[in-house]
């Protein structure tokens, strides 16, 4: 895999706090923003995304039952071509010493799938839905 990280989700404590620090840091206008109930994204030129979480969605995210001391405050996002090749990255992820937290799965944003390292610390592999 050459990693292409497109996203960073960062774990936050209050969802409100951290967006109005990061808008007034970033200097970001209203179109380049997506929210959710759980959730705020900022999207950039670049393609690169930074999006806001709360922490205890990232330890479900993990596999872990509640954001305790250990659990990531951050998840880097691989943006694969294809599903296919989501699929032959966490085979290679299971070789190299890593495993899988959640196997591909389609949802509203795309076909993804999350892995740990060797170290614990949590990838996403998404590939986005076609364009229509």
């Amino acid at each position: 895999m050459k990693p292409s990280i497109s996203i960073i989700t960062i774990g936050v404590d209050d969802l409100e706090r951290a967006f109005a620090f990061y808008r007034a840091l970033f200097e970001i206008t209203d179109e380049q923003i997506g929210a959710g109930e759980d959730h705020v994204a900022f999207f950039f030129p670049d393609g690169m995304s930074f999006v806001l979480f709360s922490r205890e969605q990232i330890a479900q995210t993990a596999g872990k039952e509640v954001a305790i001391a250990g659990t990531p405050g951050f998840v880097l996002s691989h943006q694969a071509a294809s599903p296919a090749e989501v699929d032959d990255i966490l085979r290679k992820v299971l070789v190299a010493g890593g495993a899988i937290i959640n196997e591909g799965t389609q949802t509203e944003w795309g076909y993804s799938a999350y892995f740990e390292d060797s170290e614990g610390n949590v990838w996403e592999l998404m590939a986005q839905p076609p364009a229509h």
